[in-house]
């Protein structure tokens, strides 16, 4: 999904989009060797500070953008500019200067440059560092929890039939493993996070950087793209998340088939829940003393979970691999007060926030029965492509949660577009006029179809990668589903769970077949027919569908029992 605005560069074979001012998509013939370049500038908080655009310029293949911060903080331009010849070869120069009119306290501001995932991860990579030596490395296979690679002003690597060199002056790099966020990415940014931060850009001084990226095509085979195999697999559970102070469950009626997961704490009335049988528990304790009066609390409610995990309030919020850790209890501490106070339910470690949480702070599989974790399709970037590539990142998130804890299953907490709490800042930021923006609870998608296609793009890749339980949304709030095209998705999922079925996604467009119906979602740029009669998505509601009737951008078709 493109999204809404976007406009075209390109030079012979080297194609680029620009969206939201920014640089995507760059390609040299069909190979994207590029997935952005973008230039945030992040608050304390890491958002993105606001900016308006003052002038664009633009022709065939170069593009140059002025921009103003909304706070009035800071005013800069980008410009890139493509070139090819042809022998195989393109050149792409990127600028950005940034002026501050105040003194601006910022964790980040600059260049990120974000590198594709797929025919990149596990390949080889050379960095070149400040004082002219290289490493030769590769791009992790597994995601990698902290930084693959540092301290870089070049690098050189090839992707299918494209060898990149990326040369970075102004500023010294770095790279993280963005799938830990469920970016579709690795992320080349600046500056290095051992640095102290936030730091200031006194009033007065300017930010400069260049990229440079030679590129250099070798002969290839011509593979079509877009396809994947088919995967099958179990139709996992299907939950709805209530947490006191986000939802609300009077009046609520859950979907038939879905289970409740709530999140409970010392200040939570435990007691309210006990009509509505939780099928999950996440608790979150200051201390064991803590602990031990929820579980009592639950117990005398008679809450009977069939699963339960525990985290320290600290391990909300979001640390480095190496630490430092909090101190008071750990993860761990809490499993033998869980086992004993509830004998029959599995018991569960990870992350109640992020895969970066989890990944970061890795649960020990001795001592669990399950691993957990959630995650936001807004972390980094808010727009429709954006969100839409996350989908790319999930299998390989559970891939990768399935090395850490084998033989292990997972329990996955609530998988949706906006934010629920924020592991790297004070909170989550405000969005009253309901934009398309990172780090935000309140998303414009949520009562979209558009939000129903991004769940069955989660369910699809929880089938294939063998995950149980999978929460799609809260039951009421900013990231409830009642009364939505998503909440249709859900409730057809649930009728569904527990049936064998079949996955295949091809150009965007992701179907879910079981023996008593299935679910298949648009996420193209074009129009789709329907392969078979059923319920149709749409945001003038639902609407009866026959065989063959197009299914737009973003609709969702439901049909057999699903329906």
């Amino acid at each position: 999904m493109l999204g809404r605005d976007h406009q075209h560069l390109n030079d012979g074979a080297l194609s680029a989009l620009i969206i939201g001012g920014d640089l995507r998509s760059l390609r040299l013939g069909q190979t994207e060797v590029l997935r952005a370049i973008g230039y945030p500038v992040r608050d304390a908080s890491w958002g993105t500070i606001a900016v308006r655009t003052t002038g664009e310029t633009r022709d065939a293949s170069s593009y140059a953008r002025s921009f103003a911060a909304l706070s009035g903080e800071f005013d800069g331009r980008f410009s890139v500019t493509l070139t090819a010849t042809d022998q195989g070869q393109a050149t792409v120069v990127a600028e950005i200067s940034l002026r501050a009119h105040t003194d601006l306290t910022v964790n980040r501001a600059g260049f990120t440059l974000l590198h594709p995932i797929t025919g990149v991860s596990g390949t080889a990579l050379i960095v070149t560092h400040p004082d002219g030596t290289r490493t030769s490395t590769r791009f992790p296979d597994a995601i990698s929890p902290g930084q693959p690679a540092k301290n870089i002003v070049g690098l050189l690597h090839e992707i299918g039939p494209v060898v990149i060199d990326i040369a970075m002056h102004g500023e010294v790099f770095e790279m993280e493993d963005q799938r830990n966020w469920s970016d579709a990415s690795f992320k080349s940014y600046c500056r290095p996070l051992a640095l102290p931060r936030p730091y200031v850009i006194s009033s007065g001084s300017e930010v400069y950087q260049t990229l440079r990226l030679c590129l250099t095509a070798k002969p290839s085979v011509t593979t079509k793209p877009g396809v994947s195999a088919v995967q099958s697999g179990m139709i996992p559970s299907v939950l709805v998340v209530h947490e006191d102070g986000l939802t609300e469950l009077e009046g609520i009626v859950l979907p038939h088939g879905a289970g409740l997961l709530a999140r409970v704490s010392g200040r939570t009335d435990i007691a309210g829940l006990t009509s509505w049988h939780p099928q999950a528990l996440e608790i979150i304790f200051t201390d064991l003393d803590d602990l031990s009066a929820i579980i009592r609390r639950c117990n005398s409610a008679g809450l009977h979970p069939t699963s339960v995990v525990a985290l320290p309030a600290p391990y909300l919020a979001s640390h480095q691999p190496e630490g430092p850790w909090p101190a008071g209890p750990q993860p761990a501490d809490a499993v033998a007060l869980l086992r004993k106070g509830f004998a029959d339910a599995l018991i569960g470690a990870g992350s109640l926030t992020n895969f970066t949480e989890f990944n970061r702070c890795r649960p020990d599989p001795s001592t669990c029965d399950f691993g957990t974790f959630g995650n936001t399709a807004i972390v980094h970037a808010a727009d429709d492509l954006s969100v839409t590539q996350t989908l790319e990142a999930i299998p390989h998130i559970l891939a990768s949660a399935h090395a850490i804890l084998p033989g292990k299953p997972l329990h996955l907490g609530l998988m949706s577009i906006g934010m629920r709490s924020n592991p790297y800042g004070k909170a989550v930021l405000a969005n009253p006029t309901l934009g398309r923006i990172p780090m935000a609870m309140d998303d414009p998608r949520q009562t979209l179809p558009y939000a129903a296609a991004y769940a069955t793009g989660i369910l699809a890749a929880c089938i294939a990668g063998r995950v149980d339980s999978v929460a799609l949304a809260m039951v009421s709030g900013p990231l409830g589903a009642a009364g939505t095209p998503l909440g249709r998705v859900i409730a057809g999922a649930a009728v569904l769970s527990g049936e064998r079925a079949q996955v295949m996604s091809e150009t965007g467009l992701i179907r879910i077949e079981s023996s008593r119906g299935g679910i298949v979602a648009n996420l193209s740029d074009e129009a789709r027919p329907c392969l078979t009669h059923g319920l149709r998505l749409t945001a003038a509601g639902p609407q009866p569908a026959g065989r063959g009737t197009p299914l737009a951008p973003t609709e969702v078709l439901l049909w057999g029992d699903a329906a």
